[in-house]
């Protein structure tokens, strides 16, 4: 694609961890800068994403939207703050990562005339004054056809809004090329003695913890040397998270077999857990397009995921069908992971195909490309 101008892209973000839409875009950086784009960053100054944005070679400015005791400011204020952010930088065009930072930079956007281009990564129901907010983005990419198609139902703009599923580093995220990419256990092996199981999301009650918690204790009556590692936090503040955790760590302390839970927090080394696990589990009660399946498939992990939101998209080819379960079937769950440690062979099947999978239809070269001819459209540079 030929070059084009150092056009600069003002990237919002309102939280400063690192989850799955940080990722999304930190793994978009260099392809987008190859083909002529500049990125400056509208982040928490003194965050892990922020820090990931300096590795990558962004600009960083601090944009919080919280006091420092940690109390949110009026939307008013914030929306002031961007609008003098946005002004003073001299960006040509608004790349805001979220659904929450489309809210909030819309409305400025279309008042300084500056082009814009949300994200939406979530499925939440909005109020309509949210809604019409989200509208007045130029141009709103959704993650999957199942992301689209909730809020348009509910009020977004479809003329405005188009399905760039996203990409993952297949360089980063690959199978462990000497063992059948599970969990070192040779082909020859007909069953899998002592499976590794994966959980990888933030803590909260979407992510279906307590399904997968109650999984795991029917997989491990059948498969006692079973283990189960939980990677991943709680961030939400609210009681009703703080008291859903609480729970969950109490189910585990007193369960006869709580000692093959390990609760691993955040992790920067997930490629490599990944390629020594021998199943993912992703109980979501609902998932946008889950960003872990696609690192899992990239890693020749097979998974038991939840059949909801975009996961489908991810899991189309009939191959995968008996890889996706109800939600809230802890049951199925328990039955899906069972079979599939008793032949290694199906495992070592999947591995392959899966991988074959996120190299076809999710790399991150099509998202690059995709987001790039967004960015151009958006800047009559076409």
């Amino acid at each position: 694609m030929g070059e084009i101008l150092k056009n600069k892209i003002l990237v919002a973000s309102e939280y400063g961890s690192v989850n799955g839409g940080e990722n999304s875009f930190l793994t978009l950086v260099d392809g987008l800068r190859k083909n002529g784009w500049s990125f400056l960053a509208a982040v928490p100054e003194n965050s892990p994403f922020a820090n990931r944005l300096r590795e990558s070679k962004v600009e960083v400015i601090d944009f919080c939207m919280h006091h420092a005791e940690g109390v949110k400011k009026s939307q008013l204020e914030i929306r002031e703050e961007f609008a003098a952010l946005a002004t003073s930088t001299a960006c040509d065009l608004v790349h805001c990562n979220s659904l929450s930072t489309s809210r909030i930079c819309g409305p400025v956007c279309q008042s300084l005339g500056i082009p814009s281009l949300g994200y939406l990564r979530d499925i939440l129901k909005l109020s309509k004054k949210a809604m019409a907010d989200i509208n007045q983005i130029d141009r709103l990419i959704a993650v999957s056809e199942a992301t689209k198609q909730w809020h348009c139902e509910h009020g977004l703009d479809a003329s405005r809004t188009s399905v760039v599923h996203n990409g993952v580093d297949s360089k980063t995220f690959f199978p462990d090329e000497g063992t059948s990419s599970i969990s070192g256990t040779a082909t020859s092996t007909p069953t899998v003695p002592h499976p590794k199981l994966l959980f990888v999301g933030q803590i909260g009650i979407r992510k279906g913890v307590d399904s997968l918690l109650d999984a795991f204790f029917k997989i491990v009556r059948e498969i006692p040397t079973a283990k189960l590692a939980i990677v991943g936090q709680r961030y939400s503040q609210k009681q009703e998270a703080i008291e859903y955790e609480n729970r969950l760590i109490q189910q585990v302390d007193n369960s006869p077999f709580g000692s093959q839970v390990s609760w691993l927090g955040i992790r920067d080394d997930i490629p490599k857990l990944m390629r020594q696990s021998t199943i993912l589990i992703h109980p979501a009660r609902q998932e946008p397009l889950g960003r872990v399946l696609l690192e899992s498939a990239a890693s020749g992990l097979p998974m038991i995921a939840t059949n909801v939101g975009g996961t489908s998209e991810i899991l189309s080819s009939p191959e995968f069908n008996d890889l996706l379960v109800p939600p809230e079937s802890p049951t199925e769950i328990a039955k899906k992971v069972i079979e599939l440690s008793n032949s290694t062979q199906k495992l070592s099947s999947i591995s392959k195909q899966l991988r074959s999978m996120a190299l076809a239809n999710f790399s991150v070269e099509s998202c690059v490309r995709n987001l790039d001819r967004h960015y151009r459209q958006l800047l009559n540079l076409n």
